[in-house]
């Protein structure tokens, strides 16, 4: 029995080391926790984080400052007023996923801030990463876009509110 305990008591460190996700400063003052250190890219402008939780879910942030296209943190506080603004977000990313369908939406608030929920079926092959769940948060002027993908036939709830419930604001 004690050397079932003293082998238990090495495994321990190796299960914390396992779950440790890693905080990540996206911005001066919005961070997010990622399972591995993420990527980080800047594709068509926009600063882009991604890490893989294994084969089968990858999760990203994109940060897009409407500033740069001339909406300042006033400006976005008046069009997240309107719906017209969400649809026009919804149909966005529908359209800029190629074949995907929207399933499920909705206006909401996150962290004390506007956001916007959308689920999507990519429409991929089988062994893609087919379901898509966002949660755009609304900061000024900044829309910080958490995506959760993950592989059809696999559920992985916790990890995409451990993912997007770590999302910090200062």
């Amino acid at each position: 029995m004690p050397q079932k305990s003293i082998a238990f008591l090495f495994f321990i460190p190796f299960l914390l080391f396992s779950f440790a996700w890693e905080q990540v400063k996206i911005s001066p003052n919005v961070s997010v926790a990622f399972p591995k250190k993420p990527e980080k890219k800047i594709i068509e402008g926009k600063e882009i984080w991604i890490a893989e939780l294994d084969s089968t879910v990858k999760m990203f942030v994109v940060i897009t400052d409407f500033e740069k296209q001339g909406v300042d943190a006033k400006k976005m506080a008046e069009l997240l007023k309107k719906a017209k603004t969400y649809t026009d977000l919804k149909n966005g990313f529908v359209l800029g996923a190629g074949n995907a369908v929207a399933l499920k939406d909705s206006i909401c608030t996150f962290k004390g801030k506007p956001a916007y929920y959308l689920k999507m079926d990519m429409r991929g092959e089988k062994e893609d990463l087919n379901k898509s769940q966002l949660m755009n948060v609304f900061v000024g002027a900044k829309m910080y876009g958490l995506w959760f993908l993950e592989k059809n036939g696999t559920s992985h709830e916790a990890e995409k509110l451990k993912f997007w419930n770590s999302l910090a604001i200062k």
